[in-house]
């Protein structure tokens, strides 16, 4: 808590910065020795892992956090034995499901692949505690030397088995090598503590009651942030499924900075000062528009100049991409709204508004994608995932108000700043040049009916 927040916000944003390069370079580099179908496979795979992690949830790391026993090793320890418990159950669960979801996809390669993956959730659920801990004591800098160096690690080991074996299989073995990893230097985290089994029906309770809303919540997010992931499989080819995996992956990096700086520092934050929020609120509210207007200028200039990025880095194969990303980064920037309006109200104990949030958001895409794919217009499809993601926005406006974190004129304000920079940079770098000016981007959208 001594850090200024110029510091902690750095510790966040830097790091995170590095990752993405690596992630980035290693992402061109799997593009050239691996095809789109792949991609799509992995998309599915993923998006399964995901959402059986987030449909599983109960708030474990969040309560040790919150709890004022977060930092004692009984608590600790419990924690972690419904973590294994819950890792297991997950594994026992996906062994299960991987022939009925291979035959749902009619994807004969993906009940070995789901067969492979499933024992990650086990792996997984062994990782130390200590992760929360450093989450709880805004140890920034021990959290991010860990999240360096797995993505180092992933991002290697899976170029090495692309060399090698250039196909799905390259993803799914360095996807499990690289979760071992993690969960083995996790345990040199801290203080060198090292979890046992334990079980204490008061600290059960006090994680489970808090931990209801947060299931309910990640329930609604994981349906809401994957429905058009699993849906896209189901129903485009899997090149185009694939070429629209690369294009979430780069639009999804602001909102995995967003989900990051609103799990690391904004959530913990309001915790330490709930007891003072009324007097605090204004400040925050501060804050938090410093914070996004960075965020606009920065998303503004993603939306300007993404699309030249992919003309050049990948072949045309993936040429499709250069349109979906600027329209994805477009939903991401109400996404990323809504990310900080949930971490604020978690933080004051109140995670319900974000459930029916994410609620809102998955109905309107249950309602939307299947309407937009009927017809074949993929422009419509993404046209309905900026909408999800504005009504997410709009059902958390309320209860935000009411906390004194932020106003509408704010969100406003904001938007209109991201579209200044964002037009005004298309508009100069493009008749520059630089980057396809509008008409150039508007003209790559029959890309996606190819």
């Amino acid at each position: 808590m001594s850090c200024p927040l110029a510091s902690q916000l750095g510790w966040v944003v830097v790091p995170f910065g590095v990752q993405q390069v690596i992630r980035l370079g290693t992402q061109i580099a799997l593009a050239r020795m691996l095809a789109p179908e792949m991609f799509g496979l992995m998309l599915l795979v993923n998006t399964l892992r995901t959402g059986a992690e987030l449909l599983s949830d109960i708030g474990i790391g969040q309560s040790v956090v919150r709890s004022p026993n977060g930092d004692a090793r009984n608590f600790l320890n419990v924690a972690w034995t419904l973590q294994v418990l819950r890792g297991a159950g997950l594994t026992a669960l996906m062994l299960g499901l991987a022939y009925p979801i291979a035959s749902i996809y009619r994807q004969p390669e993906l009940l070995l692949i789901i067969l492979t993956v499933s024992p990650i959730f086990l792996i997984s659920g062994l990782m130390s505690p200590s992760l929360f801990v450093a989450q709880r004591q805004f140890k920034l800098k021990t959290r991010a030397i860990y999240d360096i160096l797995n993505v180092v690690f992933a991002c290697a080991i899976t170029i090495a088995l692309a060399w090698i074996m250039p196909n799905v299989w390259a993803l799914v073995l360095g996807l499990m090598i690289s979760t071992l990893f993690g969960t083995v230097i996790s345990f040199f985290l801290g203080d060198g503590f090292r979890p046992r089994l334990a079980w204490d029906r008061s600290h059960v309770a006090q994680i489970l009651h808090f931990g209801k809303w947060i299931f309910f919540s990640t329930a609604l997010y994981y349906a809401a942030t994957s429905f058009d992931r699993m849906y896209f499989v189901g129903v485009l080819s899997l090149t185009l499924a694939g070429v629209f995996g690369i294009a979430r992956t780069f639009s999804d990096m602001l909102g995995a900075l967003a989900q990051r700086a609103g799990a690391y520092i904004v959530f913990p934050k309001v915790v330490a000062l709930v007891e003072r929020r009324s007097e605090v609120a204004p400040r925050l509210r501060a804050t938090r528009r410093k914070m996004l207007m960075l965020v606009a200028i920065v998303t503004g200039l993603g939306i300007a100049m993404s699309d030249e990025f992919i003309l050049l880095a990948y072949d045309a194969r993936y040429h499709a991409a250069a349109f979906m990303i600027p329209v994805l980064l477009v939903s991401m920037w109400f996404g990323i709204l809504s990310t900080f309006a949930d971490s604020m109200l978690m933080g004051c104990g109140r995670p319900a508004p974000g459930a029916w949030a994410n609620g809102a958001k998955f109905g309107v895409m249950l309602v939307g994608l299947p309407h937009a794919v009927a017809r074949g217009d993929m422009m419509q499809a993404l046209a309905v995932l900026i909408a999800a993601e504005v009504a997410r926005w709009l059902f958390l406006i309320p209860a935000s108000r009411a906390e004194r974190f932020a106003k509408v004129r704010d969100d406003v304000f904001l938007t209109g700043l991201l579209v200044f920079v964002a037009v005004g940079a298309k508009v100069l770098l493009g008749f520059a040049g630089i980057v396809p000016n509008p008409a150039q981007w508007w003209a790559m959208r029959e890309l996606l009916y190819v």
